[in-house]
């Protein structure tokens, strides 16, 4: 692949660090333009104000993301970190990142700044649902560059599974191909950006709901695609593959549990027509 774009002297542009650094900003911009939009009349600001406001949560999102997953990281793949390599684990543009530790980072640090600045918690969270997963599917063509997150080795009698024999990533322990997982992903991610986006005119309507279907639907492709995923590490709790996978579930059953909670709640608060 090509995990290093440019290089000048002794200074290296990867390709890692550019997906995440576009994906990041892309998923910001984004959310900013519909927080100048739409949030900030309710909590009375002019358009210009809170768009920047929300560039300045962006700065606290990007710092947090980036810790969140590479803490992760870090414990999930402890040994690579043995032997006195324990500075490599500040090297994060080499790769290295897991998106649920910087899902939660990001989560954790919005979350308590809508509730300082008194911005409507449910509806900043169900606008920016779709944007984490365009986010997701850009930072997923840096993993594809990089040569990371492939996939098993690929078996010519896997069909539609197997795209083309698979694709040989210099960063794999063996010359063999692997199944491109990244590109799965990248695909999936993208299907349920546009899916989210569109209905989101609907869900808006119903506090919580497109955060939580968001949870659903990503937990779902995300604990399908572990199964093709190779993962150097022992299986998770013996049932899971990863802890991807395991944190996959969870997501899976709590997004489910929203998704019922607020539909119910929704409905009984409309009044009778009897």
């Amino acid at each position: 692949m090509y995990p290093i774009l440019l290089s000048i002297g002794p200074f290296h542009f990867y390709s890692y660090g550019l997906c995440m650094a576009v994906a990041l900003g892309f998923s910001i911009y984004l959310f900013a333009r519909d927080a100048g939009t739409y949030i900030a009349p309710r909590v009375k600001l002019n358009y210009q104000q809170g768009f920047q406001k929300a560039f300045d949560l962006g700065v606290y999102v990007i710092v947090c993301s980036l810790l969140g997953a590479r803490i992760f990281y870090v414990i999930e793949n402890h040994t690579e970190f043995g032997n006195g390599r324990w500075l490599d684990a500040f090297k994060i543009w080499q790769g290295g990142l897991v998106f649920y530790g910087g899902l939660f980072g990001a989560i954790a640090v919005a979350w308590y700044w809508f509730r300082v600045e008194k911005w409507p918690m449910s509806y900043c969270f169900d606008l920016v649902a779709p944007y984490i997963l365009l986010g997701h599917a850009i930072g997923r063509v840096g993993c594809f560059l990089n040569g990371c997150c492939y996939g098993n080795v690929a078996d010519p009698h896997q069909g539609i599974f197997d795209w083309g024999h698979g694709w040989v990533f210099k960063g794999a322990e063996d010359p063999l191909p692997h199944l491109p997982t990244q590109l799965w992903e990248l695909v999936g991610d993208l299907a349920l950006f546009f899916l989210l986006l569109w209905i989101r005119r609907w869900t808006l309507r119903t506090p919580w709901l497109t955060i939580s279907l968001y949870g659903l639907t990503y937990g779902l492709l995300r604990y399908v695609i572990e199964i093709w995923r190779l993962d150097r590490s022992v299986h998770f709790l013996v049932t899971f593959r990863s802890a991807s996978q395991a944190t996959s579930a969870v997501l899976i059953v709590l997004s489910l549990g929203a998704v019922l909670w607020t539909l119910l709640n929704n409905r009984s608060k409309k009044p009778s027509l009897s």
